[in-house]
């Protein structure tokens, strides 16, 4: 019996003793595992950039507006008809059509007042013509009384002196009669001609204002002056795209016509990176629609003064697109990829490799089973790596500080 419990003595501390190795044995493997991430110090190309949304612009663009016309006929003038937005439209194809009405009802009033100033024309003619005539029959009648007069005082002579007197004053009178006649002759048509001229003229305003307000009329129907794509712009009281029915002052933008082989990026940079941003600097653009396909550009303008846009402060920025493509459509929605530092030869960690303690920088290093915190100096980062300096050699293995705190 006592054999027996010494067997089962023993077997039993060997059972214990296996269980606590396999246990040493778990803990030894959970912690290779832990700190087995396959982090290491990587030499190779390496970019920083900032990444930014904006919307697809045309460099050229023909402007088309509510037509300039005189403010006779109004200031605002109704949209009646527009093409669609979006739409490819052709040389010479009617886009915009403006309410005429106005100007019809002033082509109207015009047309009747210059037949009202026509027939005035025409009755001042005639009025001139028996005018003339009148004084004419007048002239005849006081030349033959005059004559009579003449004929009267020559006989005369043998009269008393009272009755030549009053044969005498008649003839003065005749004369006189005669006289006013002759003038009233030569200056009548004088003076009837000068009346008529500014009845001419008179007609000759109303035919101008009736072809200016036809030539007007022409105008109501705007025509493409181009082969492109049709894009309406924004209502400036309603802040929306203008739409049939909407009132347009004179002279405002309505759409434009683009020409799409020039683009650049109409864009905003967030105020905490406008200062890695620099005219000329490279930009990769990616359509939403295609976002694996990347076009080249370059930062053109920079705006100097920070705006709000969605509660966020920004500076407005455009980016000048290199490429050429069919694809690139005025308002489309993309991504800039600011390229604010690029290098082919960098030595660089992951990000949540580094530990930072009182401002001084560190990685953790393994080497033979060996854990070394180095101390290292740090460069231009982006979202998953920064470029590093210190006693550092590419592909050395490196530790998650994280593993490090909870190994301990």
């Amino acid at each position: 019996m006592k054999i027996k419990y010494l067997c089962f003595k023993v077997l039993k501390v060997k059972c214990i003793t296996s269980l606590l190795t396999g246990v040493l044995f778990c803990l030894q493997v959970s912690c290779d595992r832990s700190q087995s991430t396959g982090y290491s110090v990587m030499k190779g190309p390496f970019r920083q950039s900032v990444i930014e949304t904006g919307e697809l612009r045309a460099v050229n663009a023909s402007y088309l507006g509510m037509p300039r016309i005189n403010s006779t006929y109004g200031y605002n003038f109704k949209i009646i008809g527009l093409a669609e937005h979006g739409k490819n439209v052709h040389t010479g194809e009617a886009v915009i059509t403006v309410d005429p009405s106005s100007v019809q009802k002033f082509i109207i009033e015009k047309s009747e007042s210059l037949e009202n100033e026509i027939a005035s024309a025409n009755k001042l003619r005639a009025q001139i013509n028996n005018n003339l005539q009148d004084l004419r029959a007048q002239l005849r009648n006081e030349q033959a009384s005059f004559e009579i007069k003449k004929l009267l005082l020559e006989r005369s002579a043998f009269e008393s002196v009272s009755l030549r007197r009053v044969i005498e004053f008649e003839y003065r009178q005749a004369e006189i009669k005669l006289k006013k006649v002759k003038r009233n002759l030569e200056l009548k048509p004088k003076l009837d001609s000068l009346d008529l001229r500014i009845q001419q003229i008179k007609i000759v305003q109303k035919e101008n204002e009736l072809k200016a307000a036809q030539e007007t009329l022409s105008k109501m129907v705007v025509k493409s002056p181009l082969d492109g794509i049709f894009v309406v712009e924004q209502n400036w009281n309603t802040g929306q795209t203008i739409k049939v029915g909407d009132a347009v002052y004179l002279g405002n933008p309505v759409a434009q016509i683009p020409d799409i082989r020039t683009m650049k990026v109409k864009g905003f940079v967030m105020e905490n990176d406008i200062s890695k941003i620099r005219p000329g600097l490279d930009v990769i653009v990616r359509l939403d629609a295609l976002p694996l396909v990347p076009f080249h550009g370059k930062t053109s303008t920079i705006g100097t003064v920070c705006i709000e846009k969605d509660e966020k402060k920004v500076f407005p920025t455009e980016v000048l697109i290199s490429e050429s493509d069919l694809r690139l459509k005025p308002g489309m929605t993309v991504s800039c990829e600011y390229i604010t530092y690029e290098r082919d030869d960098e030595i660089y960690v992951p990000n949540n490799c580094i530990l930072e303690e009182n401002r001084h920088y560190y990685l953790i290093t393994k080497k033979r089973g060996k854990l070394k915190k180095t101390e290292i100096r740090t460069g231009p980062s982006n979202n998953i790596y920064t470029v590093v300096s210190g006693e550092l050699r590419p592909g050395q293995a490196l530790v998650l500080p994280e593993n490090i705190v909870t190994s301990k």
